[in-house]
C-alpha cells in the first residue's frame, strides 16, 4: 500500500515538474519570440510606411523624422533605409536588382543590406515603393531582453517545480499516514483474527472512510467471536451426538445381521419342510413295502415248513418285486439328497451352467410341499410353460434357488391369505414361465393372490419392508433376491401388480458376461 501511495505521488509530481521545467518554459520562450518577432516587424512596417509618405511628398525631414521614430528603443541595433534599383542589360531581356545603403544609424554600425537574425539579434524587412524611390526598411533588435525573459522563466518554473515536489513529499507523507497505514494495521488484524485471535481491535479514531471501515471491522471480529464461541459448543454438541449414531449405527448392523440370519433360517425352514416332504413320500413307499416282506417272509417260512414249495416260490418273487419298489423309491430319495447337496456346496460367488428349468421346477415343488406339510388341504392350480430352448445358463445355483424359493413361497403366501377370504369361491393358481430372449433369459412367477397395493409398490425392495403380521417376515427376502439378481448376476427383477387380482415377478438373466459382477451385500 504505501508502495503504491509513493509511487502515485511520485507520478504525479514527476510529470507536475515536466511540465513545468521543460514544456511550460519551452512554450513561453516560443510565444515570447514570436510576440517579439511580430513586434518587431510591426515597427518596420510602421517605419517603412512612414518613409513612403515623405518621399512621396518629397518631404525629407519626414523621412529622417520616420527614421528617427524607433531610435529611442533600447533593443535597437540598427536601422538602415536601402535604395533597391533594376539594372536591364543592353537587350532588355533581363535585370538585377541592387541594393546599396541610403542612410543606417548608427552610422558606425557593422551590419550590412545581408543582415539576419540569429541568436543575439533580431532582423525584420520591410519593402516600400515610391514613384521617386524604391527601397526597405532593414530593422534589427537585440534579443538580450528575450533572452532574460527566457531565464527568468526558467528560473520561475524551477522554483515551482521545488515547491510541486515538496508539496508532493508532504502529501505522500500525509496519505501513508492516513491511509496507508490504518490500512496495514486492518491487514495485520485480519491475519490475527485468521489466526483465531478475536480479542484483535483496530483504532476508529478518524471519522472519514478508514474509520468507518475499522468500526465494521471491529463489528465483523465481534460477530465471528460469539459465532466461533456457539460453533465450537455446537460441535462439542455434534461430536456427542455423532458418538450416539455410531453406537446406534452398531446396533443396527447387529440387529441386520440377526435379521438377515434369521431370514436364512427362515428359509432354510421352508426348504427344509419341503426336502421332508419330498423324501417322506419315498420313505412311505419305502416302509410300507418292508412291512410287507416281512409278512410275505413269514408267510414264505410257513410254506417251506409245510413243504408247499410253490407257494413258497410264489411268494419269493412277491418279495422280490417289492424288493425292486424299495430300490426304486430308495434311488428317488438319495436322488433328492443328492441334488440338495449339489446346490448347497456351491458358494455364494461361484457360477455354472445349470438346467434353468429344472431348477425352477425343483424350488417350485420344494415350495409347495413345504406350504402342503403346514396345510394338508393347500392345494393350487400349476400352469408351467418351460422354454425348452434355453438349455444351461451361468448362475450361483444356491443364490438363484433362494431367489426362486422366496418369490414361490410369497406367490403362495398371497394366494393362502386370499382363500382365507374367499374361501370356495376362489380357484388358487400359479403360472410359473421361462422363455428365452434375444440376449436373456426370463423366468415368470404369477398368482392370483391378493396383489400389491400401488401405495406401496415402490418399497417392497427396501430392506425390512413387509406386509406380513409381525414374527412372520423379516422384511429382506426380496430386498436380498432383488441384489442377487442385479448386482449378482447382472440382470433384472421387476414386478407387475393389480390389487385384488394378481402378482407377476419377472427375472432377466443375461446370457452373457458383458456386465461387471457386484458382490450382493446381505
Amino acid at each position: 500500500m504505501k508502495t503504491k501511495i509513493w509511487l502515485t505521488v511520485a507520478t504525479i509530481v514527476l510529470m507536475f515538474s515536466f511540465f513545468t521545467l521543460f514544456y511550460f518554459p519551452d512554450q513561453q520562450a516560443k510565444l515570447l519570440l514570436h510576440n517579439y518577432n511580430n513586434e518587431v516587424q510591426n515597427l518596420a512596417n510602421t517605419v517603412s510606411l512612414g518613409v513612403k509618405i515623405a518621399i512621396t511628398e518629397q518631404n525629407f525631414e519626414g523621412v529622417q523624422t520616420a527614421l528617427e521614430f524607433v531610435k529611442g528603443d533600447p533593443r535597437l541595433e540598427f536601422i538602415s533605409m536601402l535604395q533597391t534599383d533594376t539594372i536591364w542589360n543592353d537587350t532588355h531581356t533581363s535585370y538585377t536588382i541592387s541594393e546599396k545603403l541610403f542612410k543606417t544609424y548608427p552610422e558606425n554600425n557593422t551590419y550590412g543590406s545581408t543582415a539576419v537574425t540569429d541568436e543575439t539579434i533580431i532582423v525584420k524587412r520591410s519593402p516600400f515603393a515610391s514613384s521617386m524611390m524604391n527601397g526597405a526598411i532593414l530593422l534589427g533588435f537585440s534579443t538580450d531582453a528575450i533572452n532574460s525573459s527566457k531565464e527568468r522563466i526558467k528560473i520561475t518554473s524551477l522554483l515551482v517545480s521545488g515547491i510541486v515536489f515538496s508539496i508532493g513529499i508532504v502529501i505522500g507523507f500525509w496519505l501513508s499516514k492516513n491511509i496507508s497505514d490504518p490500512v496495514l494495521a486492518l491487514r495485520n488484524a485480519a491475519i490475527r483474527v485468521g489466526e483465531g485471535d478475536f480479542s484483535t481491535r483496530v483504532k476508529t479514531d478518524s471519522g472519514d472512510e478508514i474509520g468507518e471501515l475499522g468500526k465494521s471491522f471491529n463489528k465483523m471480529v465481534k460477530h465471528l467471536s460469539r459465532t466461533t464461541k456457539k460453533l465450537r459448543r455446537a460441535n462439542l454438541t455434534l461430536a456427542a451426538t455423532n458418538d450416539t449414531l455410531q453406537n446406534t449405527v452398531q446396533e443396527l448392523k447387529a440387529t441386520q445381521a440377526q435379521l438377515i440370519h434369521k431370514e436364512k433360517m427362515a428359509s432354510l425352514g421352508e426348504l427344509t419342510a419341503g426336502i421332508a416332504h419330498e423324501i417322506q413320500n419315498p420313505l412311505n413307499f419305502v416302509n410300507n413295502f418292508s412291512e410287507a416282506n416281512q409278512e410275505l417272509i413269514e408267510e414264505m417260512l410257513q410254506e417251506l415248513n409245510k413243504g408247499a414249495t410253490e407257494g413258497a416260490i410264489a411268494l419269493a418273487r412277491d418279495i422280490k418285486a417289492n424288493e425292486v419298489r424299495i430300490h426304486q423309491h430308495g434311488r428317488r430319495a438319495g436322488g433328492i439328497v443328492k441334488g440338495m447337496l449339489q446346490h448347497s456346496r456351491i458358494g455364494t460367488d461361484h457360477k455354472e451352467l445349470i438346467e434353468i428349468n429344472n431348477l425352477a421346477d425343483e424350488y417350485l415343488r420344494l415350495s409347495y410341499h413345504a406350504i402342503r406339510a403346514k396345510d394338508r388341504t393347500f392345494n393350487v392350480k400349476f400352469i408351467i410353460c418351460f422354454d425348452d430352448s434355453i438349455g444351461k445358463v451361468e448362475v450361483a445355483p444356491e443364490e438363484m434357488g433362494r431367489v426362486l424359493l422366496n418369490l414361490y413361497n410369497n406367490a403362495f403366501y398371497s394366494i393362502v391369505e386370499k382363500k382365507k377370504q374367499l374361501r370356495d369361491a376362489f380357484e388358487p393358481m400359479l403360472e410359473v414361465t421361462t422363455r428365452k430372449l434375444k440376449n436373456a433369459v426370463e423366468i415368470s412367477v404369477k398368482d392370483n393372490g391378493m396383489g400389491i397395493p400401488q401405495q406401496i409398490l415402490g418399497k417392497i425392495f427396501q430392506p425390512f419392508f413387509t406386509t406380513k403380521p409381525t414374527g412372520e417376515g423379516t422384511g429382506l427376502g426380496l430386498s436380498i433376491s432383488y441384489d442377487i439378481i442385479t448386482k449378482g448376476h447382472g440382470g433384472e427383477l421387476e414386478v407387475e401388480t393389480q390389487e385384488g387380482e394378481y402378482s407377476k415377478f419377472t427375472i432377466k438373466l443375461p446370457l452373457f458376461s458383458t456386465y461387471k459382477e457386484e458382490t450382493p451385500v446381505f
